[in-house]
């Protein structure tokens, strides 16, 4: 379902794509968006264009997902933003 409605996302909107670096880079190129943040796991990218999904998977994406709903504002999963939060807490 979260999937699904990642399609109806509105242009402008970041995006979390799922999977090895090389591979969602590439199709992150193919589909003219601009990348924002990567990791290994994810990468985090938008498009001002409509279509951005559908181009994403037609270019080869594995995953994609709504960055602010996969991780929040700063695009960052849950896990992450814990660790962040607690180093800062920390000093």
């Amino acid at each position: 379902m979260v999937v699904a409605l990642t399609f109806g996302s509105a242009p402008g909107k970041s995006m979390a794509i799922v999977g090895p670096p090389s591979q969602t880079l590439a199709a992150i190129a193919k589909a003219n968006g601009r990348i924002l943040a990567s990791n290994d796991y994810f990468t985090i990218a938008r498009s001002d264009d409509a279509g951005f999904v559908a181009r994403l998977y037609a270019a080869g994406a594995l995953l994609v997902l709504d960055a602010e709903q996969a991780g929040g504002c700063s695009g960052l999963p849950l896990s992450l933003r814990a660790t962040r939060s607690a180093r800062s807490a920390a000093g």
